[in-house]
């Protein structure tokens, strides 16, 4: 089986990065609960320190597609459009580990 990874780039609203932490927290405990292997949150080292990449990796696609399914996601989905959600979703990302094998 190959890992499945799933990057969401984030931003957090004006005022809003301590909150918009927690809540994402919230969702990798989340998605760590629902199969998820590991979920953490990427920031960068210069620049936006508003901005963060939310990195879940699964252990396969079942896994990710389970979580995708989940009432969990759905809500997610529904709460990021609401005025007072403490970020916006600028960027989502599937990837496909793949093992390179020159033979």
């Amino acid at each position: 089986m190959s890992t499945f990874i799933h990057a969401i780039t984030v931003k957090a609203k004006p005022g809003r990065l301590a909150d918009a932490r927690a809540e994402i927290a919230g969702l990798a405990e989340t998605a760590q609960a629902n199969g998820a292997s590991s979920a953490r949150l990427m920031a960068s080292m210069a620049g936006d320190t508003s901005e963060g990449i939310l990195v879940i990796e699964f252990e396969s696609g079942e896994a990710w597609a389970t979580l995708m399914q989940s009432d969990t996601v759905r809500e997610a989905r529904r709460n990021r459009y609401e005025e007072d959600y403490p970020f916006v979703v600028t960027n989502t990302s599937v990837f496909q580990e793949l093992a390179i094998n020159p033979d």
